[in-house]
């Protein structure tokens, strides 16, 4: 069973509002489907009402963020963790996002293995692409990867996809492993490097020969500039002030 994943921490409610809506289309979306929704939050007494498995992460946000150095660690560390607990393939989806129509079917369709060439692979899916050599300033820099062995940054093959979405099986646990290694190699200069957990995994699976899926028809995300300013209103003005109100806007109809 396919498990979609939400963060939650820090009390914001702008990103708790984006949030609601988006696990509102999600829910839509899945309708009696077999799949599941799943919260990490620091706040699981918020969720309590709602028709999804609540993870309490409380005590985790500290160690996951590496010590409050780069909080964008807690995304690996989430998905790494439902891998286990849920010992089944899962998706994070951040929660400034809106799921169209199609999208289960498409997820679940690209993390099942593909056999090529006598070799079954099962992809990890994610937003879409984004540009080659993401961090120039870390030409010349070396780490040691727990399953990758010897990393050296490549500044001709280096790559990044947005992580807006993050679609892996129990497979893929040696990438998440190395995502995490790769981000802490890192973790005193990640104040530099905003994405930097965008791009760890990126890299974790180009070079252990994992092929990335995009999924950006079915998967809106609007995480910055004008769409970003626009949903803020947009929500603001539609969403239900009732939080368990879960009842999908009216425009939807």
């Amino acid at each position: 069973m396919l498990h979609y994943l939400y963060l939650d921490y820090g009390g914001l409610p702008k990103y708790r509002r984006d949030l609601k809506y988006s696990l509102i289309s999600l829910a839509q979306e899945l309708g009696d489907r077999d799949a599941r929704i799943a919260v990490y939050t620091d706040a699981p007494q918020l969720y309590e009402k709602w028709p999804v498995e609540v993870v309490d992460i409380t005590d985790r946000i500290w160690p996951w963020s590496g010590d409050g150095f780069y909080h964008h660690r807690i995304k690996p560390a989430v998905v790494l963790d439902a891998l286990t607990r849920f010992a089944g393939p899962v998706c994070f989806v951040d929660s400034d996002s809106i799921i169209q129509p199609g999208f289960h079917a498409e997820v679940s369709a690209k993390l099942a293995p593909v056999e090529n060439w006598s070799v079954t692979k099962t992809a990890v899916v994610m937003n879409r692409f984004e540009l080659r050599n993401p961090f120039p300033a870390l030409k010349g820099f070396r780490t040691r990867l727990p399953h990758l062995g010897s990393y050296r940054y490549d500044i001709e093959n280096s790559w990044m996809f947005n992580s807006g979405l993050i679609g892996v099986t129990p497979a893929h646990v040696p990438i998440l492993e190395d995502t995490l290694a790769f981000i802490d190699a890192l973790i005193g200069r990640a104040h530099k490097f905003v994405t930097l957990e965008q791009f760890a995994i990126s890299e974790a699976a180009r070079l252990s020969q994992t092929p990335i899926a995009e999924v950006h028809e079915t998967f809106l995300h609007y995480w910055q500039g004008r769409r970003r300013i626009y949903m803020a209103n947009h929500i603001a003005k539609n969403l239900s002030p009732d939080w368990d109100d879960l009842t999908p806007p009216k425009e939807w109809a």
